[in-house]
């Protein structure tokens, strides 16, 4: 067994699916509603796994996440231009804003770095994002820390939803064979587990977009897990929810116990 082995077992506690939620979006979009105050946010979200965050903000809230139980701190390595919405950047530039070992300095357990890939035939750009992942991959595998891969496309809301699919599942594999530890990534509807079954490390679906209600948070997260996927990584869909507390515990009776996500959504109050 090896240091990432231990590392994510303690990240899944024993559970077959995880629950994860994510504060790095303001490291990448800048002004994000929701987490004005990280402290807040980071309180609504103590019932997850493990939750993403930039390094400074586990920096400066790390004693909210220090009792037995608080989920796993996961830092986020890379900044990408196309992650900063506030001026619609589309091109997936990106850099290594904290090294691994950064990371682990500031308490995390776990990192996460995006790879952009096929986006408007630009190979150089291709070349360095590669790079740049592969040399995350190194120091991660010195330290012993696992590494979520995020395969993001940035351009989904532009393609087909079988473009999407096929897209997510080429990247994804891309990513594992380049050494991620786990990949988050887009949940494709019916053909997802064409994903799972190509990915050969456990793959986990974001939440996207914020959705309309608790029960279609629930919905999606059940629809992954019944897909194949390990868990899911939901943002704005926990954090800003009326009762994220709620929400978490239901989402895990969903992916875990194969509750139906009415019948969570009715025993514990969610709309």
């Amino acid at each position: 067994m090896s240091g990432i082995d231990l590392r994510l077992k303690k990240i899944f506690k024993d559970k077959k699916n995880i629950v994860i939620s994510a504060l790095d979006h303001v490291m990448e979009y800048g002004d994000q509603p929701g987490i004005e105050d990280a402290g807040v946010a980071i309180k609504n979200c103590l019932k997850t796994d493990a939750l993403l965050l930039p390094r400074f903000m586990l920096k400066r809230y790390w004693d909210l996440l220090e009792s037995t139980g608080a989920p796993v701190p996961v830092v986020r390595i890379n900044w990408s231009s196309s992650f900063y919405y506030p001026l619609d950047y589309r091109e997936g530039n990106t850099i290594i804003a904290t090294t691994v070992e950064e990371a682990v300095e500031a308490g995390a357990d776990a990192v996460i770095c995006s790879l952009f890939l096929e986006e408007d035939n630009n190979q150089l750009r291709e070349t360095i994002n590669v790079e740049i992942f592969s040399e995350v991959v190194r120091q991660k595998e010195i330290l012993g820390i696992p590494l979520i891969g995020e395969c993001y496309v940035v351009e989904h809301k532009d393609r087909t939803g079988e473009e999407l699919h096929q897209k997510v599942k080429r990247v994804s594999r891309v990513m594992a064979e380049l050494g991620a530890d786990l990949v988050k990534t887009f949940f494709t509807g019916d053909k997802f587990h064409e994903v799972v079954e190509n990915t050969p490390v456990p793959v986990l679906t974001i939440g996207a977009e914020k959705l309309n209600s608790d029960l279609e948070v629930l919905t999606k997260a059940y629809n992954s897990t019944m897909q194949g996927a390990r868990g899911i990584i939901f943002g704005r869909n926990i954090f800003m929810a009326e009762n994220p507390s709620a929400l978490v515990d239901a989402l895990n009776s969903v992916i875990n116990e194969n509750v139906s996500p009415e019948k969570a959504a009715g025993k514990y109050n969610l709309k």
